[in-house]
């Protein structure tokens, strides 16, 4: 009976540095894992992300549906172990699309976990990871993020009041505990005990499956905001652009952080 780990999140706790970390490792790993990615979820991560923004039942129906149609692709009896990661399982990022926290998350994570018991057996060892992270830096980062993708035009002191009941992570993680314990371990790990790891989360993640790193190289940081590019797109968030003339503003700001080598670190502080 293979283990299960299902990684959804949360947004900007090192997540894409697990996930790229397992892509570009995947051959290596493929003889002990198989990985199921967002591009993997498409439909469940749409549905779960229309939930987490109205709450409607015949979301959560339809996120239950489009999450089975995934699994029901992969062999229960398969030994190697199996891992599927996407923050969007957890629905919107806070701040987007008017969803204020991860209340949607215990309900989603009861449906998946349901959905993988009733295809790998009830006795599937079935593990549920968050990467979390300190309150005031999560959402300094989530911040970031919306700055990017959004007309966001607060300062980050300002826009913080609006993610004071997101950023409370352990409880969210308290909360699917309480809704699936009785098929699921629920694992909780702080970015910044992780984040030295030579592997990052996606280290937590294997040790969890019994999968092993041997022979894996270390992994880059991902996602890091570059010193002074927040004020950059604050001030263009604030100009007079058009919508269209802002995404190329944005995109010529990030591209050149990047050409910089600003945007990425070695494993050595939480990505």
């Amino acid at each position: 009976m293979p283990r299960i780990l299902l990684h959804p999140g949360f947004h900007k706790t090192g997540t894409s540095s697990l996930q790229r970390g397992a892509a570009q490792v995947q051959r290596a790993l493929r003889p002990h894992l198989r990985l199921i990615f967002t591009h993997d979820l498409i439909e469940a991560t749409r549905m779960a992300k229309r939930f987490s923004a109205y709450r409607d039942q015949s979301d959560l129906r339809r996120f239950a549906e489009a999450f089975t149609a995934t699994i029901r692709d992969t062999d229960p009896d398969e030994p190697r172990a199996l891992m599927i990661t996407s923050e969007d399982l957890c629905g919107y990022i806070p701040g987007n699309h008017g969803v204020t926290s991860y209340a949607a998350a215990a309900p989603l994570m009861n449906v998946a976990t349901a959905v993988l018991a009733a295809h790998f057996g009830p006795e599937a060892p079935i593990g549920v990871l968050f990467t979390t992270r300190a309150p005031r830096d999560w959402q300094r980062s989530v911040w970031w993020q919306n700055l990017r993708a959004l007309r966001v035009t607060e300062d980050f002191e300002t826009y913080r009041t609006h993610l004071s009941s997101a950023a409370a992570l352990d409880t969210i993680v308290d909360s699917v505990d309480e809704r699936v314990r009785h098929r699921a371990t629920v694992l909780d790990a702080p970015i910044e005990e992780c984040g030295t790891d030579p592997l990052g989360p996606l280290g937590v993640a294997l040790d969890h499956l019994d999968v092993p790193r041997d022979g894996l190289a270390p992994l880059p940081a991902h996602n890091v905001q570059p010193d002074g590019a927040a004020e950059e797109l604050l001030a263009l968030n604030r100009s007079a652009l058009s919508d269209a003339e802002l995404s190329e503003a944005k995109r010529a700001v990030l591209k050149r952080y990047r050409a910089a080598g600003a945007t990425r670190q070695t494993r050595t502080t939480p990505a």
